[in-house]
């Protein structure tokens, strides 16, 4: 990418202290370090979906001329907010949630932009998000109050006006404490600013439902009813005669007031006996053992999707992150099974695990290595779960932009390997602290993850067995029984909860 190419696509400008033009940007050198392939763990060549910890520009300008094009981007980046986000530390097990778990407080990303910076870090990176999708694909950047103004402009700037689809106002909290009392109104929603890459191909829109199963009694408080069901009316609007004639056939259209529907060809008009507005009929359908399901169009207010706050069975500790419920909207909306998903900031990773989930093929980068290892250990448990297009595969920038921290909270491990009951093939691989630990204390509690490479060559850990429990009250088993060939080098890989790493090789 050069100079010359960035410009403004309909002459629109904004402006802000210190912009330029980006500048020329060279491709990402990446390597290899993972991979994690259930159904096929002895293959060859790195699955197609991929993780990348570096600067995501870089990143970005390395899958633009590598001819990578995304269906849909969903780009989640800071806000400049003003504060360093950080999250606590806590023991895994059945306390986890008590004061007593929280063992530490550590910062995962600073969010402090000077001057116009921030913008500059945006403008930058659109440029290239906008040629890496597809003729039909969408861009929707999720932002907050601070600067959902100023992110329009630049997306204007960027993809031209005509492009803009829609702004998502998404209640991503509800005001409770301290908060019902901010100055002007708490701010409890965020937007998501939804683009095409260019209207003259139509951008692929499957258009969502919202969903809402009714009692009996819950339906008959909110609804009409006829001999077919329970329905709801609404204006025929602009129908024409010939559309009411053939719903009235259908029995679809309503009449108040205890009158009938009039059909009038000569005068070609369709009226009510008693007077009121005509209504078109919409039915609940019946599901059966008195439950009835109440199907609505979902317009550009979206309150019927819980943030984390109401949704903790999801939350992984990790600031910022979103919920499943909102990722699920947005990639059934904007892609097919089988369509490639970029998050360029991926964060905890939300993106990439509903994206697995559905089938959806995704490319995501973060420069924080606290997301790569939260998106990682996520990623372990949803592709055991749901294997779906055999798993996914780490590189990093070369050099890596930063190393893992050093342990915390977790005392010096040692390997253990047997055979079991003389197999040449079955073994059993034990982990266990250097040295005793206080009466009580269980190591476990201190481990997000283990995974193991049974084979390992010293470049790649080829993850065969990945232990990653999805819940936090939840500890890992610490001791594993598996296939593994012979002679060969066994590397386990054991992540504690504040990010250290200990990797233990053992000879089979």
């Amino acid at each position: 990418m050069n100079e010359a190419e960035p410009q403004s696509v309909s002459g629109i400008t904004f402006s802000w202290p210190g912009k330029r033009l980006p500048g020329a940007i060279d491709p990402a050198r990446v390597r290899l370090v993972e991979t994690f392939a259930p159904l096929l763990p002895a293959r060859e060549k790195a699955p197609d979906n991929s993780l990348f910890f570096g600067d995501n520009l870089p990143l970005l300008a390395m899958l633009h001329s590598a001819g990578q094009r995304f269906r849909l981007i969903y780009a989640d980046p800071p806000y400049n907010s003003g504060v360093d986000w950080a999250r606590k530390l806590r023991r895994r097990g059945p306390k986890s949630n008590t004061a007593a778990a929280v063992v530490a407080r550590q910062v995962q990303y600073g969010d402090v932009w000077e001057g116009g910076a921030y913008l500059q870090f945006l403008y930058e990176r659109l440029y290239l998000l906008r040629e890496l999708l597809t003729d039909d694909g969408t861009l929707w950047l999720h932002c907050d109050h601070r600067h959902a103004h100023h992110i329009r402009c630049l997306l204007e700037e960027v993809f031209g006006p005509e492009n803009f689809l829609n702004t998502i106002t998404w209640r991503s909290q509800t005001a409770r404490g301290a908060k019902v009392n901010a100055f002007y109104f708490p701010n409890s929603a965020h937007s998501i600013h939804v683009v095409a890459r260019s209207r003259k191909t139509p951008p692929l829109w499957q258009p969502p439902k919202k969903r809402t199963v009714l009692t009996e009694t819950e339906a008959a408080r909110t609804f009409m009813r006829d001999e077919r069901g329970f329905f709801r009316t609404s204006d025929p609007g602009d129908y024409t005669f010939a559309s009411l004639c053939a719903l009235h056939a259908e029995g679809r259209l309503y009449a108040p007031y205890g009158g009938e529907v009039v059909v009038d060809p000569a005068g070609q008009r369709v009226s009510c006996s008693n007077g009121g507005n005509l209504g078109v009929k919409y039915y609940l359908t019946a599901l059966g053992d008195g439950r009835h399901l109440l199907e609505r169009a979902v317009d550009n207010v979206w309150e019927d999707i819980p943030g984390l706050g109401t949704a903790p069975g999801e939350d992984l500790g990790y600031p910022t992150q979103k919920t499943e419920a909102l990722l699920e909207r947005i990639i059934e909306t904007a892609t097919r099974s089988g369509d490639w998903v970029l998050d360029p900031f991926c964060g905890s990773g939300t993106t990439l695990a509903v994206a697995q989930k559905l089938g959806r093929r995704w490319v995501g980068c973060d420069r924080n290595l606290g997301a790569i290892q939260t998106v990682t250990r996520r990623l372990q448990g949803v592709c055991t779960d749901e294997p779906t297009w055999t798993g996914f595969a780490v590189f990093t920038t070369d050099p890596p932009p930063a190393r893992p921290p050093e342990a915390v909270c977790l005392p010096k491990m040692t390997l253990s390997i047997t055979r079991i009951d003389g197999s040449a093939t079955r073994i059993r691989v034990a982990l266990a602290p250097a040295e005793a630990l206080p009466v009580g204390v269980d190591w476990r509690s201190s481990v997000d993850s283990v995974v193991i490479d049974p084979d390992y060559d010293g470049q790649v850990l080829r993850v065969a067995l990945a232990d990653a429990p999805p819940k936090r009250a939840q500890l890992i088993a610490g001791v594993y029984e598996f296939e593994a060939r012979s002679p060969a080098t066994l590397a386990v890989r054991i992540l504690e909860i504040g990010g250290g790493e200990q990797l233990l090789l053992g000879k089979i």
